[in-house]
């Protein structure tokens, strides 16, 4: 057997197929090389952008509750505030655009309104909001407070607080505009650069950039209509830049539907672009043969493939909130990536707990917010009940702060706040200090044993507040009401607890402020007879319930009766007769006055149209019910459908309606004057202005109070008040009625110091309405 060696040429060809075929797979290993590096860059890159804008994602959804959160406390000042609910209930449109305007000073808003409950919009805005918002109130399902809407100008975020006294009266409503700025806002939160854009439909329902930025196609229609759908997860989209990975966030309408979609992208090609360099040096490792590829495959998988995958483990953890971080082991271009990342999670994690704190701490006085009180108080009172302990909750606030506000601004109140705040947390340091919005706090004494340690701690607060306290270079004097609850006798859970804290405080008001008071059940019964008595008074509007009865008022000069005052009555269907005394109080607060006061002139014209030409009729006008802006109109429309003459309407009013301002009254009285009705000021003496309004009006007549009327026989000091009453209205050329003349002996010391005409039990108790011609009619046979 021979060997045959083969051919050089042979042994030369087929190392040169050798090494061409090893060539091939070289190139054949670094091209699936290539491939599988690509690939693995291409689906990081995917992922880590993934879980950017789902973070991004999250970030805004908390910002845009944390912001609503915060945007409906600012509004819960307004709509908690009584003169505002009064101006409401009167439609006081300037009033209405004052504190509007106010608002939006203090919530940093653009635009705020307030829409009434037939859906007229009050205060400044473009005119395509305005039309917008008319009926968002009444559209929202219940338990929303907010929505998205579209108009020619644009897409607007609404918060909607609504207006209760008690009941819902109307609606405060913020306009937020989605524009460039709030969009530039959303991008700065991300660390990378992505692009915010709100979406919008045109007239064929076709989605598009409200900023042009983003033009309508099918790809996007397709896109938007998967997120809507349910299925929002991060995809690749055409843009006008290019393609981009992007996530569609639809933004709910009134009406529950998507009006607007978020749409967050980011350009694949920035997305790629921390990786060239990567990919250029795994090209020019190809190039350096099979020892330096197996050296450096080695490398590659040691300094890319393991902190690729650790970046990729990193990137799942941070999608599902935990935070990571990696180990940075060169400087590199996957170490400077994982610096990236690094410094990515340290900037979500800040922001996390930046959001978090503001969701629970009120921004102004860095207190545990209203949130954050809530779910301490249902914990603490749990954790009681389990022990056999006691929570004590105290809910306090500040008296006059609505002066302090009007008088030094806005600035000083809030500085008066965060004072106000800091001294709690002093005092009450082993307790948690909360504040509830506006100026009410509220203190959560937990697991203490020393049973007198809330009487200690709320005289203590009151001590404190006794001294005048210096605020940005002003001596304010303060002072403070507090109610105290303790469970588990005065409620078992958080709602129960508070509201007996809030009447406890209610109580300590009235009882002069500065004061402090413990919750009785006593109490909880008088508000519930309260609320009940206010249901019955609105129905009474309704149903027609009130009457009005007529007390003479006889004209002493004449010998004859001069007039009549109309006296309001109200007939229950089952509480019977209820005194004025126990429900215009309630009428007063709930703001209903003023419609039963619109009621009264009404009908008091009217059935004086009936009487004589020289007899005229007295109505009673509330503070409340004076200082509507639409009174005049009231008084005009009651003469006009009477056709009463106007000097036979007589206006009584006291001293009181002067507290708002002595300048807009005595403007309101002379417009009354100018239409001829008569202006009377009521219960003269009692008060200590009276005299400075005299000079500053000139009133028709004044009506002696009865304090002095009653001792007038036989207290030489009461005759001199009154003597002195009469020569000074004499002097001024006024009338004067003396009021609750019960006997002759009053009768003939009234007469005979000149009073012009007297109004009591001695002449005649008030009468229905149907009887009083019947008595003008003896009294005229009787003169004659």
């Amino acid at each position: 057997m021979t060997v045959r060696a083969l051919p050089r040429w042979r042994f030369r060809h087929l190392r040169t197929r050798l090494a061409v075929q090893y060539g091939v797979l070289f190139a054949a290993s670094l091209l699936v090389v290539a491939i599988v590096g690509q690939l693995v860059i291409w689906g990081q890159a995917r992922d880590a952008v993934r879980a950017e804008l789902r973070t991004s994602g999250s970030v805004y959804d908390r910002i845009w509750a944390m912001r609503a959160h915060a945007l409906m406390d600012s509004a819960s000042v307004l709509t908690r505030d009584f003169g505002f609910r009064s101006a409401v209930a009167s439609g006081d449109r300037p009033t209405i655009e004052s504190a509007l305007a106010s608002l939006r000073t203090r919530a940093d808003v653009p635009q705020a309104f307030f829409v009434d409950l037939q859906g007229q919009v009050f205060g400044t805005g473009s005119g395509d909001v305005r039309r917008a918002i008319a009926s968002v109130p009444t559209t929202l399902a219940r338990g929303r407070t907010e929505a998205v809407i579209a108009t020619r100008t644009g897409a607007f975020r609404l918060i909607v607080a609504p207006v209760l006294a008690p009941n819902e009266i109307g609606w405060v409503t913020f306009a937020l505009p989605l524009d460039r700025a709030e969009m530039a806002a959303l991008q700065h939160l991300s660390a990378i650069p992505l692009a915010a854009t709100i979406l919008t439909r045109d007239a064929k329902g076709s989605w598009h950039g409200v900023s042009s930025d983003v033009a309508g196609s099918r790809a996007l229609d397709a896109f938007v209509a998967t997120a809507i759908g349910g299925r929002s997860e991060p995809a690749f989209l055409a843009l006008p830049d290019g393609d981009a990975l992007a996530l569609a966030k639809p933004l709910l309408g009134p009406a529950g539907k998507p009006s607007a979609v978020l749409l967050l992208s980011y350009p694949w090609a920035a997305a790629m672009a921390a990786y060239r360099t990567m990919e250029v040096g795994i090209a020019l490792a190809g190039v350096m043969g099979l020892l330096l590829v197996l050296l450096g495959s080695r490398r590659l998988a040691n300094g890319i493939a393991r902190p690729i995958a650790a970046l990729d483990a990193a990137a799942r953890a941070l999608e599902e909130g935990t935070r990571t971080e990696l180990l940075v082991e060169s400087d590199d271009e996957v170490g400077r990536l994982a610096q990236s990342f690094n410094r990515m999670s340290a900037g979500i994690v800040e922001r996390e707990h930046r959001i978090t704190h503001l969701a629970f701490h009120d921004t102004l006085t860095s207190l545990p917010n209203r949130t954050y009180f809530c779910q301490q108080l249902e914990s603490e009172l749990q954790r009681s009940l389990k022990r056999g302990q006691r929570t004590t909750l105290l809910c306090l606030d500040l008296d006059g702060f609505k002066g302090i506000n009007d008088s030094l601004g806005h600035p000083i109140g809030d500085a008066l706040l965060r004072q106000m705040g800091d001294i709690l947390s002093r005092i009450a340091s082993d307790a948690v200090v909360a504040r509830l919005g506006g100026d009410e706090f509220a203190i959560i004494l937990a697991d203490h044993d020393d049973v007198d340690r809330p009487r200690a701690l709320a005289q203590a607060i009151l001590d404190e507040m006794r001294s005048p306290l210096l605020v940005e270079g002003h001596q304010i004097a303060t002072g403070a009401s507090i109610g105290i609850a303790i469970s588990p006798n005065d409620g078992a859970d958080s709602d129960a607890l508070l509201k007996n804290a809030d009447l406890a405080l209610y109580r300590a008001k009235q009882d002069g402020r500065g004061v402090f008071r413990f919750f009785e059940p006593a109490l909880d019964a008088a508000a519930r007879k309260r609320r009940a008595l206010e249901l019955d008074l609105r129905e009474a509007i309704q149903s027609g319930q009130f009457r009005l009865n007529f007390q003479p008022i006889f004209d002493l000069k004449r010998d004859r009766i001069g007039g009549f005052e109309a006296l309001l009555r109200w007939e229950h269907p089952t509480r019977g007769n209820v005194p004025p005394i126990e429900f215009i109080s309630v009428a007063e607060e709930t703001g209903l006055i003023i419609a039963i006061g619109d009621w009264v002139m009404q009908e008091a014209c009217r059935q004086a149209t009936a009487w004589p030409a020289h007899v005229r009729v007295a109505v009673n006008v509330s503070p409340l019910q004076f200082r509507n802006s639409g009174f005049p109109n009231v008084i005009f429309q009651a003469l006009s459908h009477s056709g009463l003459s106007p000097d036979r309407l007589e206006i009584e009013i006291t001293e009181s309606v002067f507290l708002d301002g002595e300048t807009t009254v005595v403007t309101l009285l002379h417009k009354l004057r100018a239409m001829g009705v008569r202006i009377a000021l009521d219960d003269f003496g009692t008060g200590y202005s009276s005299l400075s309004y005299l000079r500053s009006f000139p009133f028709d007549k004044i009506k002696i109070d009865k304090s002095f009327v009653d001792a007038v026989a036989e207290d030489r000091s009461a005759a001199a008040i009154v003597r002195a009453i009469v020569d000074l209205a004499t002097a001024l050329h006024m009338e004067t009625t003396a009021e609750g003349v019960e006997d002759r002996d009053q009768l003939s010391e009234l007469r005979g110091q000149g009073c012009s005409s007297i109004q009591g039990y001695l002449f005649s108790r008030p009468i229905e309405g149907n009887m009083v011609a019947a008595m003008i009619g003896s009294a005229m046979s009787a003169a004659a």
